[in-house]
């Protein structure tokens, strides 16, 4: 049998471990000086999207959204030694058979909030979860959970033990309305570059490369250190040549990928979607556009 986590201490640590800690901090987590198991009680995580009602509505502002999460929480996490904290969210409790450590939630956030009847909730709990498997490996999986409350602002408690429901089904990938390939070297990929280096990198004037009265924040601090531009798509077809000499006023909508280089050297890819308007002979960023165009749209 592989050794399992620490103790219960340990175990109370993974459940006071904020939501937006990696799996690498939840491990340092389980390893690190024990938390009280109270944390886990006050980090009450918001939902990452609006919660729904009756097939569309906003459900309630009073709705359990946060309560719901730390009881899927919980119920993941209790044992056969400890199972105490259920008893918060759902009284009659429970008495599992699992060691400690066999199942530590590392992430958890909420998919969706109806409110069936007045005072009654039925909320979905996705929970990315580590799981110990028979050859002593750990493995991350994707569980959601409905849990069933019932109560007001004020007081909630769950009517019933979390039910495992399947989970939001994956699409294929999204066609989108790029077809044009530019070059990186050429005037738009040039005013793209200047820009992602002085917006992500802090290399250079920001106001060189955008549009006078374009409202562009900088991330602060800067999250990289290098930025290099890898591909750059565009919306416009341009015949030969176009590009270098853009009449005022002339619009185009690219989808730009880039590798961003960390202080340690590390890569990330990211990906923007980006509004570009001539002026003066060059191009010019306008906006950050808040998603890709779709193809057919």
């Amino acid at each position: 049998m592989a050794e399992l986590l620490p103790d219960a201490d340990a175990e109370s640590a993974i459940r006071g471990a904020s939501r937006r800690a990696g799996r690498v901090a939840a491990w340092l987590a389980v390893l690190a000086s024990p938390l009280l198991t109270i944390a886990g009680l006050v980090v009450v995580h918001p939902a990452g999207a609006p919660s729904t009602r009756d097939g569309g509505a906003p459900a309630s502002s009073a709705s359990p959204e946060g309560w719901a999460e730390m009881y899927v929480r919980s119920w993941l996490t209790a044992t056969r030694d400890d199972s105490a904290e259920l008893e918060i969210f759902y009284p009659p409790g429970m008495k599992p058979q699992r060691a400690i450590g066999t199942q530590v939630p590392i992430d958890t956030a909420v998919v969706s909030a109806t409110s069936p009847a007045a005072g009654m909730w039925s909320v979905v709990v996705v929970a990315d979860v580590l799981m110990l498997q028979p050859d002593g490996k750990r493995t991350a999986s994707l569980l959601c959970a409905q849990v069933a409350m019932t109560g007001s602002g004020d007081a909630y408690v769950a009517t019933s033990l979390p039910s495992l429901v399947a989970c939001p089904g994956t699409l294929g990938a999204a066609a989108l309305a790029y077809d044009e390939v530019a070059d990186p070297a050429g005037p738009v990929g040039q005013s793209v570059a200047g820009f992602l280096g002085a917006y992500l990198a802090g290399q250079g004037q920001l106001d060189r490369f955008v549009s006078p009265g374009a409202s562009l924040a900088l991330p602060e601090p800067a999250p990289f250190a290098a930025v290099q531009v890898v591909e750059v798509r565009t919306h416009e077809k341009f015949e030969p040549g176009q590009a270098a000499r853009p009449l005022d006023g002339t619009a185009v909508h690219c989808l730009v990928r880039a590798s961003a280089w960390d202080a340690t050297g590390q890569s990330t890819p990211v990906d923007y979607a980006l509004a570009l308007v001539a002026r003066a002979g060059r191009w010019e960023i306008n906006r950050i556009d808040p998603a890709p165009l779709l193809a057919g749209r």
